[in-house]
């Protein structure tokens, strides 16, 4: 079965705005990824990491959908330990953004197949190296790999 992780901007796409295409396509490639993980096609991991990051958000809203969302995903948690703190400090010196590389630790340390992001950056940035035990990918990639 395919693990799969879906860090925050993925998570609160689907509440942004749908008048832009590229959300809009965003949107649906994660609802269907979403629909996968409901019929156990795919195994949904979740962090503490996800869980500080959902806390921050401001608008109180937006979080509550983006909270609904998350806690409706059957999702296996994946606790902090030493070793993901250290991984993600690691991963600093690829100029990785501590929050992104604390997310890429959490899916080495459980084996996760596909941390799914939104964030171009990111996706540019580890894509610059092979040093990742994780492919991090947008939705919709993932989605037209994956049928």
């Amino acid at each position: 079965m395919i693990k799969i992780y879906f860090d925050v901007c993925s998570l609160n796409r689907p509440f942004d705005d749908l008048t832009q295409d590229k959300i809009k396509i965003e949107t649906e490639a994660i609802i269907n990824i979403i629909q996968k993980v409901c019929q156990k096609i795919y195994l949904a991991y979740k962090s503490d990491a996800i869980d500080f990051e959902l806390s921050k958000i401001q608008n109180s809203h937006k979080k509550d959908q983006v909270l609904n969302l998350y806690n409706c995903l059957n999702t296996k948690k994946i606790e902090t330990t030493e070793q993901i703190k250290s991984r993600a400090k690691e991963l600093l010196s690829y100029n990785i953004r501590y929050m992104d590389a604390l997310h890429i630790a959490h899916c080495e340390y459980a084996g996760i197949d596909y941390m799914i992001t939104t964030d171009k950056v990111l996706i540019n940035q580890v894509n610059k190296s092979n040093i990742l035990k994780v492919k991090v990918i947008n939705p919709v990639i993932f989605v037209m790999e994956e049928m």
